[in-house]
């Protein structure tokens, strides 16, 4: 039995004390199928701040060190969550199921930045997001989280429009070109950021 419905409830009531949430875009999500929704990472509430503003719950990849606390761990897992390893060049298992995620026309939520970024820091982000929405013949939702986790601040959700990055389909992908649809990507969810 899945936590979800639950948890959901419970963390939009404690948002709705707790901050001012504002929703843009909602409609970009598709209602079925799959995509990759990539979002700047700006705390650790982000995953579920997405998520439970969603009508679909996406499959989030997570760092592995989150999971060895029985507790986090148990909830991730429940909230069908995987982990990857992020010392690793390349974590072949969780590349795995991020695919098999898309190819079963589930949504994939990764924080491409690998990290929180404060506000004004550079982060480079990862190529992952583009070798997930290639080899899983995905669109890309770029997601903007704006504001702060402050009592009573403003936070500011927007979905961008899909990216389906139809023009790099069915070419060779070498490590120029996902940088080059990353920087695309990842510039789209900065131009989407807002300033609060």
């Amino acid at each position: 039995m899945s936590l979800y419905p639950v948890v959901k409830v419970l963390v939009k009531i404690f948002y709705t004390i707790m901050f001012k949430v504002k929703i843009v875009g909602k409609e970009n999500v598709p209602q079925e199928g799959n995509g990759v929704l990539c979002c700047n990472h700006i705390s650790n509430f982000d995953p579920l701040t997405m998520a439970v503003y969603l009508d679909r719950l996406p499959r989030y990849i997570a760092k592995k060190e989150l999971f060895h606390n029985k507790v986090l761990g148990a909830l991730l897992r429940n909230l069908k969550a995987f982990p990857v390893d992020r010392q690793s060049v390349m974590d072949m298992k969780a590349f795995k199921t991020a695919i098999n995620v898309l190819k079963s026309g589930e949504l994939l939520g990764i924080f491409a930045e690998g990290t929180r970024v404060k506000e004004g820091e550079a982060k480079a982000a990862k190529a992952g997001v583009a070798m997930f929405a290639l080899k899983g013949d995905a669109p890309v939702i770029p997601v903007t989280i704006s504001g702060s986790y402050k009592f009573r601040s403003e936070i500011r959700i927007e979905f961008g429009e899909p990216m389906m990055l139809e023009e790099y389909r069915g070419i060779k992908i070498n490590t120029e070109l996902m940088e080059e649809i990353t920087e695309k990507i990842m510039g789209k969810v900065q131009e989407m950021k807002v300033k609060l």
